[in-house]
């Protein structure tokens, strides 16, 4: 069982990372419609970097649910936890399917179906009640050759949607599916997610009361700065481990970002080890970390779910109501697939992208302050 401290830390960092990704879904539904922050000819430095920084959310969201399921599960026996992980995973797959792909789209008739983080995060958990069996030395093996290795796999692409092809997009192929009127997308494949949460699962025993502090912190240190130096020598080398190599541009500002420009559908190994690279020595120094900052994201992150499905309600709904005022058709403001076609009316909306920051912090105040309105109701 982990005190009180440790979980805080991880919380606080679930705070920090759902911050990052309300300001990328209010830039989705705020900043100019359908504007690429990774099409180098056209984007800037601020708006990369507001897409870059959102970048750290779902690996922070994988590998931190890997340390709380190795607390919970240590609880249980492992009957259990076959039918608390089938039980979990379900539920964050008809949450997915369901709730969040209806507040993405505001669709009644649910014309686009999407398998993002909660759906993957599902699909994860399911893998889990097996390796429950395995031991410790496995699991982290398992877990390295699944970040590491699956590039081996991209020149595996299939097509169609037969149910051979539909399994394989969920293992390891980004897909949109245009069926009729209806859109199905696959983002987050299972690979290599799974080895992240897989990752999580294993430095669980480190946050155990009987690890020392020390140790744990030595552990995260290496772990982290490992990560991050193997980046820059991957990326430098500009071969295996990203499938976007980087190439020197018109400027310096460019070729920069050309080398920060990373694949996230199904995320690199390049993108895994700068991303998970900083989780690790945040974990590593922000333990006992006591202020008034650090509370307000503990708050933030210690409902995730609730946060991240009522954040992406409010930008929705905002936005929905931002065209009202300005006297054009809700519908615009329903998602589907034609919103994204070169007729679309929302190729003329959008605003500043000082706008996009405001109106985030707004969204992130508004969640802070309904939490805490939750919590003393309780």
């Amino acid at each position: 069982m982990t005190n009180q401290s440790t979980f805080k830390t991880y919380r606080t960092l679930l705070g920090i990372v759902m911050a990052f990704a309300i300001l990328d879904h209010t830039r989705l539904f705020f900043h100019y419609w359908n504007t690429n922050p990774a099409d180098l000819d056209h984007t800037t430095w601020p708006l990369f970097f507001t897409r870059f920084i959102s970048h750290y959310f779902a690996p922070a969201v994988f590998f931190i649910t890997g340390l709380e399921l190795f607390h919970i599960m240590g609880k249980k026996t492992k009957t259990q936890n076959v039918w608390y992980l089938f039980s979990l995973g379900s539920a964050l797959i008809l949450i997915e399917i369901f709730i969040n792909n209806f507040l993405y789209t505001f669709d009644i008739y649910y014309r686009t179906i999407g398998v993002f983080i909660i759906g993957s995060l599902g699909l994860c958990i399911f893998c889990m009640a097996g390796f429950q069996y395995c031991s410790r030395t496995f699991i982290l093996v398992i877990s390295l050759s699944i970040i590491a290795g699956h590039h081996l796999l991209d020149s595996i692409q299939f097509e169609g949607h037969s149910m051979k092809t539909v399994i394989w997009y969920l293992l390891h192929q980004q897909k949109y599916i245009p069926l009729g009127q209806n859109m199905y997308i696959i983002n987050y494949t299972i690979l290599p997610w799974l080895g992240i949460i897989l990752s999580g699962y294993f430095f669980g025993s480190y946050y155990r009361p009987e690890c020392s502090a020390v140790i744990r912190k030595k552990i995260l240190l290496y772990s982290g700065w490992i990560s991050i130096c193997l980046f820059f020598l991957l990326r430098s080398v500009n071969d295996y481990g990203e499938s976007n190599p980087w190439k020197i541009e018109v400027s310096t500002s460019k070729t920069i970002l050309s080398f920060f420009n990373l694949t996230k559908y199904p995320a690199s190994l390049d993108y895994i080890l700068i991303t998970l690279g900083p989780v690790f020595l945040f974990l590593a120094y922000a333990e006992n970390l006591k202020n008034k900052i650090a509370d307000f994201f503990f708050t933030l992150g210690n409902y995730p779910l609730f946060t991240y499905l009522f954040s992406t309600f409010i930008i929705h709904l905002a936005a929905m109501l931002s065209l009202y005022f300005q006297g054009k058709p809700l519908q615009m403001m329903i998602i589907t697939s034609a919103s994204y076609n070169s007729e679309s009316p929302l190729n003329h909306y959008g605003y500043s992208l000082t706008t996009v920051y405001i109106l985030s912090s707004a969204f992130i105040l508004i969640c802070y302050f309904t939490i805490k309105r939750i919590k003393s109701a309780n």
